[in-house]
């Protein structure tokens, strides 16, 4: 075969497989998190969070267009999965040319072929199944395209280098500067190549001195500060007229300024005036440097696109950036805010401090001490006071140890091994997998996973070690180039970690951010694989040895990689965020107003309203967005897809102004106060006939914010923006239009308003009247039946309010589900237990209750998402109350198991082990024994419920008498008296169970006698415990005997 035509076949060979694995694996609809957000401004063109991403937003919708079937979701996926397989492609382009760089000698053989090509292929296929940019190419999200131009940029990179003696190489340049212009219209992530760039100029070009090198390094600087942030953040903000970015007061230090306009005028204009004069003068040096000026603005215009949707009003336009202004804030990201680069430990929330200040086995600071800021008062230009943080004590060791351990080691070179050494688990913050089938990490972080046999995901290190071997190799053959693919993968990795200053801990793994910096390492994969052909071959490369070596490696690398990956990447049949969403709609009435707080409960719920037009008549309210001015006036004045606008009275001057205007609405500090709405007669009745309540015609709550602690004795709050947001919707609508919460909301945003809440399927209606129920869980019967027991599992679906609840693939183990899907499932069970907990005490239903909880049983697989013990615990109780005897010890069997498994291994939740020991807590033992009683087993309740004695013991004797511990120790003797009192009811209880009550009361006197004879205080309260015992089976007895008299 000629030697072309095998490069060819390989490319193809990499496209081709690629396309097909990411084709394959692809999620069939919207996936959770950006990607519902994304799809829905794609499909429609709207605006998305900031800095948005324009020109990936117009290719989705390309494919939307052309691919003429499917589902929209699985579309705009698609644009994904073709970008990572063409940056696939391109990288089996860098990798070829970067080997020939360092050949002394052309292709000629097939030998020499097969070795260079097949050795491309094999890093190009590595990095198709690599962890990271698998995940990134099967969901609609930037960073695959993102990727894409990341790899473009370095092939026409490459592609410059060995044309840069021939005429018309600028043309590499010059595309490589539109395309980095193009790039920021998706993410910034291929800027960072400008310092590789830029340092291959000099390096080809010129001779190598210390002062180039400085040279080189400050220009590289400048043109990543002219592109970014000079044109990408600045220049908007200097042709809105002030100056860019806000001060530590949140202003602008320059406002409404003419001159900045014209500055801005004056760059755009006089780069393209230069350009066209060095065309006409023939100025080869200045023609390159303003065209590329030009061509990266060009690029950039894709931004034009936010500011022209977002004028046309759309559903989705977050932060409304129509004018330079807004469009400089959303750019700048500021309703994020903007971190300082010093120190590292920057945050002061309590879940920041407790893991800045978090300690090993040994009580030794992980990271070392840290103090607070303090807090320094400032003013405003309207002379307004505001304070700012500042750091007067900084820890510098220990800000440099948390850079490293945390925000290099574990926020990017823990990435860097799952992708090329193996991963423990799919929780978060799992470690590297070496070579170790199990230790305490995979055991801990694999318990209760329905998918733990999946991992840990190991390749045995060999695609870091081929990639060694590569790099090595590199660095002996070519030095220059070696270190400029160094310095990509150096930017693009662990230095991008560093600037993103990323605090622990995060909502969810990072490791996105990084496939620029790993496509690097797959380059040096397939040089390694050459590099093994060249040392083992003798003089020539012969065919036979570089195909046998290609064909090894691929099965050792990529293959390795595929086997180890390919179940947990397959995203087929997982459907749950659009049955989630559309759960969360269908649970509301007409017309209804939804609260919600995070991305996984408004993003893909925005995606089935505005994409596939689910429930378009129900308001979603995002609290998280609800603090924010511009979000709160769309709530106001929009009416997405024709539903009803929200019920408002601030005024439009208080939501359009600056934040930091003084007419700006804004939190609030003060004490709880009493909320009182007046609500029609015929409204209360719907909730309650008590006739004092109908009479009053008001609804009554005691209104909170946030706890902000205590001043001056008395209980403060901050009223924040979205408190206020609550409030005035309840206040206009007065329980007209059905509000609700999702259940998703946590107690933090509730208000103060949970007393009148009622469980409606997903939901939580906000009612009139307190709602209170006996049995735990206040809920709406007959709406929560509806809903939850009608479930419909095929892929048809309402787009008006039908009762109906979708748990597809929940039980097939064929769909793979991480851990945030899993942990949806808790939600699902908790809400059909509630509800047959209400059929059984409420209705005496039991006959429903059990087809509840087998109907949830069905769909949602058990094996596949395990339940905790507690949970198993309620089953089989929920079981046992209605009658169905066998499935109640079912469930008491595998929740003995369970708590039997934590109770021998304490590693795995030491937390609850330790607890029940130093409190009177539910916890694996003596659930355990509740669990055995339902088998019947009284022994073996016994025998678990000794183990707790034993240790409650050995901590009670080793706290009696120690200083400062009093309290403790008194918590410990109290835990001790129940565990000996349960000890006791077990030994009765299995007594009374045989039918033998007369040995039982022989037992309880037996006792009473031992412990009167002990006369201490532990021995006297079980005493009187087991005396007021045997007075109620004497008054059983009693009982029994007059129904047998009668």
């Amino acid at each position: 075969m000629d030697n072309k035509n095998l490069h060819r076949l390989f490319a193809l060979l990499s496209f081709a497989t690629a396309m097909i694995v990411f084709g394959l694996t692809v999620q069939d609809s919207v996936p959770f998190w950006d990607c519902g957000e994304f799809s829905a401004a794609a499909i429609w063109q709207q605006v998305p969070h900031p800095p948005g991403a324009p020109l990936f937003l117009m290719i989705g919708k390309v494919f939307d267009v052309l691919i003429p079937f499917g589902d929209p979701g699985w579309k705009i996926n698609m644009a994904s999965a073709t970008s990572s397989a063409f940056a696939v492609l391109f990288l089996y382009l860098i990798t070829v040319m970067a080997i020939k760089n360092f050949r002394k000698e052309a292709i000629t053989t097939i030998g020499d072929a097969l070795a260079v090509y097949g050795s491309a292929f094999v890093g190009a296929a590595a990095f198709t199944f690599s962890d990271t940019f698998w995940f990134n190419a099967v969901e609609s999200e930037v960073y695959a395209m993102s990727t894409l131009f990341v790899s473009i940029i370095v092939y026409l990179m490459m592609r410059w280098n060995e044309e840069a003696d021939n005429p018309g190489h600028e043309r590499f340049l010059l595309l490589i500067a539109y395309l980095i212009g193009l790039s920021t219209g998706v993410h910034l992530l291929a800027i960072l190549a400008i310092f590789s760039i830029v340092f291959l100029v000099y390096l080809r070009k010129f001779d190598v001195t210390v002062l180039g090198l400085l040279m080189t390094t400050i220009i590289s600087l400048v043109i990543f500060f002219i592109i970014y942030p000079f044109i990408v953040k600045w220049i908007p903000a200097l042709l809105a007229g002030h100056s860019p970015g806000r001060n530590e007061v949140h202003q602008y230090d320059i406002n409404d300024s003419t001159a900045l306009i014209i500055i801005a005028l004056l760059f755009v204009f006089g780069a393209v005036g230069l350009f066209i004069w060095s065309m006409r003068n023939s100025k080869q040096l200045i023609m390159l440097a303003s065209g590329s000026v030009v061509l990266v603005l060009l690029g950039y215009t894709t931004y034009t696109q936010i500011l022209i949707r977002a004028n046309a009003n759309p559903p989705m336009n977050e932060n409304s950036p129509k004018d330079f202004s807004d469009l400089a804030s959303y750019l700048g990201r500021e309703q994020y805010g903007n971190d300082a680069s010093w120190p590292r430990r920057i945050k002061t929330e309590d879940r920041f401090v407790r893991n800045y200040l978090s300690k090993d086995d040994k009580g030794e600071y992980i990271y070392g001490p840290w103090t607070a800021p303090s807090r320094e008062r400032v003013e405003t230009s309207d002379g307004q006071a505001v304070t700012k943080p500042v750091w007067n004590n900084v820890n510098f060791a220990g800000e440099i140890a948390y850079l490293w351990k945390y925000q290099m080691v574990h926020m990017y070179w823990r990435y860097f091994g799952w992708n090329f050494v193996g991963k423990n688990s799919d929780e978060q913050d799992a470690g590297v997998a070496w070579f170790a089938k199990t230790n305490q990490e995979i055991e801990v972080l694999n318990d209760l996973n329905g998918y733990s046999d999946e991992f840990p995901i190991r390749f045995f290190a060999l695609p870091l070690i081929f990639g060694l071997l590569g790099f090595f190799f590199h660095f002996k053959e070519d030095r220059k180039m070696a270190i400029l693919h160094l310095v990509i993968f150096l930017m693009m990795g662990v230095l991008a970690a560093v600037a993103q200053q990323q605090q622990d801990p995060q909502p969810r793994e990072r490791d996105y951010f990084y496939t620029g910096s790993f496509m690097m390492w797959c380059m040096w994969i397939g040089i390694g694989v050459y590099s093994l052909i060249v040392n083992l071959s003798k003089k020539k490369v012969q065919a036979g040895i570089a195909g046998a070596i290609v064909g090894v490696s691929t099965i050792l690398v990529p293959v390795n990689m595929a086997i180890g990956g390919w179940n947990t990447h397959d995203r087929t049949g997982n459907v749950l965020p659009f049955d989630y969403s559309y759960n969360l709609l269908q649970s509301a009435d007409e017309g209804a107003i939804i609260f919600t707080n995070g991305d996984n409960d408004t993003f893909p719920v925005w995606y089935i309203q505005d994409v596939m037009g689910v429930r378009r008549d129900v308001r979603i309210v995002n609290l998280s967005l609800g603090n924010t001015l511009w979000y709160v006036y769309q709530l106001k004045n929009m009416k997405p897809w024709g539903a009803d606008k929200i019920p408002l009275t601030f005024p439009d001057e208080s939501l359009l102004v600056d934040e930091v205007d003084p007419r700006a609405l804004s939190y609030d500090f003060g004490e709880a106060f009493n909320l009182e709405i007046p609500v029609k007669r015929e409204i209360l009745a719907k909730y309650t006939d008590d006739q004092e309540i109908l009479s009053r015609g008001t609804f009554q709550a005691l209104f909170k914010g946030q706890d902000y602690g205590e001043q001056g004795g008395k209980q403060i709050y901050l009223f924040r923006v979205q408190d206020k947001l609550i409030r005035d919707i309840l206040e206009q609508l007065k329980f007209e239009k059905p509000v609700y919460f999702s259940t998703t909301v946590g107690p933090d945003a509730y208000s103060g308003l949970e007393e009148f809440f009622r469980y409606e399927g997903m939901l939580m209606r906000i009612c009139p009247v307190p709602q209170r129920s006996s049995v735990g869980d206040k809920i709406d019967i007959d709406a929560m039946a509806e809903i939850l027991l009608n479930v419909n599992n095929s892929d048809d679906y309402s787009k008006t309010p039908k009762r109906e609840f979708k748990l597809r693939n929940l039980n097939d183990p064929s769909v793979y589900f991480d851990p945030v899907h899993r942990r949806l499932m808790n939600s699902y069970r908790q809400l059909y237990t509630m509800l047959a907990t209400s059929f059984i005490s409420m209705r005496n239903d039991n006959e429903k209750a059990i087809y509840t909880l087998d109907l949830m049983n069905e769909n949602i697989s058990p094996t596949l998402f395990p339940m905790e013990y507690d949970m198993l615990y309620r089953m089989s109780q929920l079981y046992k109350d209605a009658g169905d005897i066998d499935k109640a010890k079912k469930y008491a069997k595998i929740g003995v198991e369970r708590a039997r498994t934590i109770i021998s291994n304490e590693n795995i939740r030491p937390d609850l082990v330790q607890y029940e020991i130093m409190n009177r807590y539910l916890g694996p033992h003596r659930y355990s024994a509740e669990l055995y009683k339902v088998m019947d087993d009284y022994q073996g309740a016994m025998d678990v419920t000794n183990k707790l004695k034993i240790k409650v013991e050995e901590i009670e004797q080793q706290m009696r008498g120690r200083q400062g511990y009093e309290s403790q120790y008194e918590r410990v003797r109290s835990n001790l008296i129940d565990v000996l009192v349960t000890l006791d009811e077990l030994e009765i209880g299995k007594l009374e169970h045989e039918g033998k009550d007369k040995e039982a009361m022989e037992l309880i006197q037996k006792k009473m006698t031992k412990y009167s004879t002990d006369n201490t205080q532990v021995s006297n309260t079980l005493s009187a415990l087991l005396n007021r015992r045997l007075m109620e089976m004497r008054q059983k007895q009693m009982n029994d005997t007059v129904v047998s008299q009668n």
